[in-house]
């Protein structure tokens, strides 16, 4: 996800300098993987949108407050992703919008009844995602949805690793009762 440490203190050097250049690499770099950090933990498209470009103004404005001892870039940017995204959500309902319709035409009635259990499915995991509260819907975000290893998110939630283990242990099994208890009521035999 990160370019190395080097090439990113050279960017920040150059963005202090006003270099456009350097910063669209930045922004290249993390627009995608905090976009989607903050359309998981909101689940609206909107609120993604403006916490992303309301984190690089920040980055733009204050990128002398990055302490590179302190931790990579990236654990910086989502934190700063992370505080957004808790305050525009302050008295919010959760369900505003749910990540929308990107369903495509199915080619066939099986593949129509295909394609609709599993957007049902995956619609289910998203509000159950949601649903979690707040420690555990970040830890599944940044581990099982983008990717982050134990030691990153640990840095991204300023929490020790056992912490991130112990709270992604128990949102999964939070996430396995929500959807088995879902599954039963559909009918399902899973």
């Amino acid at each position: 996800m990160a370019e190395p440490a080097t090439n990113e203190q050279e960017l920040l050097r150059q963005l202090a300098r006003g270099s456009e250049e350097a910063f669209r690499a930045l922004y290249d770099c993390y627009q995608g993987n905090i976009y989607r950090f903050v359309l998981h933990m909101s689940g609206n498209r909107s609120t993604a949108e403006e916490v992303t470009q309301e984190v690089f103004m920040q980055l733009i404005s204050n990128f002398k407050t990055y302490d590179p001892a302190k931790g990579p870039l990236a654990a910086y940017l989502f934190g700063m992703a992370r505080n957004l995204t808790r305050r525009s959500m302050r008295g919010l309902p959760r369900e505003e919008e749910l990540f929308g319709d990107d369903a495509t035409e199915p080619s066939s009635d099986l593949d129509m009844l295909e394609d609709l259990s599993q957007a049902e499915l995956l619609e289910h995991l998203q509000k159950a995602v949601l649903a979690l509260p707040e420690p555990y819907r970040e830890v599944v975000i940044l581990c099982d949805l983008e990717e982050m290893s134990y030691p990153a998110a640990a840095e991204v939630l300023q929490c020790s690793t056992g912490t991130v283990a112990s709270r992604l242990h128990r949102a999964r099994n939070m996430l396995r009762m929500k959807l088995s208890t879902k599954m039963k009521g559909l009918g399902c035999s899973r």
